[in-house]
């Protein structure tokens, strides 16, 4: 297959550009990401897209990263892409963080590029190819991964889309020489001070000594993993809500899940209540605490998951330290939603009114807009509650790859800190289903146009 095909085939297999309209292309001026940009770019109409660029300066490599700099915004010019630039002390920075300088580089970079994604209308694309995946996946094995190790570069991660992730190194030189588009190398890249260059320059080539298509086999790897890591990932999600008590999860009920499961749940639950990935040997305490019964885990500072009365509880006193009198959370909740029913939450009304529209040629236009308001019937229930947010509470958008936690997607739609208690959603536990402005969940959507569903009503209340 020629590099525009997998490019097309990576679009639509995991949907990257379904509600998008601004795409802002990861520009750091090496071949991959000279030839993403510029192939975005040239197929802007047809993919219905407006192309913008990032370039990130690390601060490390002096004269060079400046010459790089300037290349990305000459190319930019040419081809009257507009460009986000930022600089980074990564050494310095580093240091502070006691972290790697590639560690503490690819943070920072998406760091840079969260703060560019203003809607669930807007992507990050970086020019991650198949070539790099296979190198991902032999760092994670060198450094003792699981399974979910295995899976290497996921294509799409909340709204960072890669859709070179099945062209080859080969596949982009082609194309760049095709298109007469020149591009700039980094030095870093060509030496061996970091493991993945050690595995870029000296492991894959002997690799491809002994099998050519050692790229391809390790990527063949890589999808089956991908397949089997959604299958537990499935099977951990299930068993996490069956633990899960008002404090935090219940430790007798953690110890009948299958043991196999285990870890990946409590990996689970971290990420669910920090929104971080812990490492295993946090993994590994977690499970000496359930053995024990007794015990804490400090993960990072200030995040640390306890056991108390038989249940771990997870305390976040970095908040804490920090919460001002207008993060407090002023639970609201109603259960027993009725049908034509009014709700009244601060200065805002709520009603809830069920509706059939056959969406004819003639109204699609006119209820499109109401798409993100619809609530399928079947998914009101008893256990379903209008309140605002709750700690460990979870979203995935309908029609979007992933799940991500509530607290993220504010922080990713730049919701004020101080607003974000104003904002009413359902909920089924911590499952929500719809949020006031954002939209409705892929389980909560509406499948078919005469489907009978709940439309959802808010207005502001005039003072007499």
């Amino acid at each position: 297959m020629s590099l525009d095909e997998q490019i097309k085939r990576a679009l639509c297999e995991y949907n990257m550009l379904d509600g998008k309209r601004k795409v802002i292309a990861a520009l750091s001026g090496g071949a991959d990401s000279v030839c993403l940009a510029h192939y975005l770019k040239t197929h802007e109409k047809q993919l219905g897209i407006k192309v913008f660029a990032a370039h990130m300066n690390h601060g490390i490599r002096g004269a060079e990263a400046e010459r790089d700099y300037l290349f990305v915004k000459a190319f930019c010019e040419k081809y009257e892409i507009e460009l986000y630039y930022t600089k980074k002390d990564i050494p310095q920075i580093s240091r502070q963080k006691k972290i790697g300088e590639e560690q503490c580089g690819r943070e920072e970079r998406y760091k840079f590029f969260d703060s560019l994604i203003s809607d669930v209308h807007t992507a990050v694309a970086t020019a991650h190819t198949s070539s790099d995946n296979a190198e991902t996946v032999l760092f994670n094995i060198i450094r003792g991964c699981g399974v979910d190790g295995l899976c290497g570069i996921p294509p799409v991660r909340d709204n960072i889309i890669r859709p070179l992730i099945f062209c080859s190194r080969k596949m982009i030189e082609n194309y760049c020489c095709e298109n007469d588009l020149s591009f700039v190398t980094d030095s870093t890249n060509l030496k061996c001070d970091y493991t993945r260059n050690k595995i870029r320059l000296n492991v894959l080539p002997l690799l491809r000594q002994i099998n050519p298509a050692a790229d391809e086999a390790v990527n063949r790897l890589s999808i089956l993993a991908e397949k089997e890591t959604q299958y537990i990932k499935g099977e951990c999600k299930k068993a996490l809500e069956g633990c899960k008590t008002e404090t935090g999860l219940s430790i007798t009920l953690l110890k009948k899940c299958d043991e196999t499961l285990i870890p990946a749940v409590l990996k689970t639950a971290v990420q669910e209540h920090f929104d971080i990935s812990p490492e295993k040997k946090h993994v590994d305490l977690l499970e000496g605490i359930l053995k024990s019964e007794s015990g804490a885990v400090e993960l990072r500072k200030n995040k640390t998951v306890r056991c108390i009365n038989g249940i771990l509880v997870f305390e976040d006193n970095t908040y804490k330290a920090k919460k001002k009198p207008s993060d407090i959370v002023n639970n609201f909740e109603i259960n027993n939603i009725k049908l034509g029913a009014d709700y009244r939450y601060k200065d805002k009304m709520y009603s809830f009114s069920e509706k059939k529209v056959d969406l004819t040629q003639h109204e699609h236009k006119i209820y499109k807009k109401l798409l993100n308001e619809r609530i399928s019937c079947d998914i009101i229930t008893g256990d379903v509650i209008l309140r605002n947010r709750r700690s460990g509470d979870h979203f995935k958008p309908s029609g979007r790859n992933g799940t991500k936690t509530v607290k993220k997607l504010f922080t990713e739609l730049k919701i004020p800190i101080e607003k974000r208690n104003d904002i009413l959603m359902l909920a089924e536990g911590n499952e929500v289903l719809w949020i006031e402005g954002i939209g409705v969940s892929e389980r909560a959507a509406v499948k078919s146009p005469e489907e009978m569903f709940f439309l959802i009503k808010t207005g502001e209340i005039k003072n007499a």
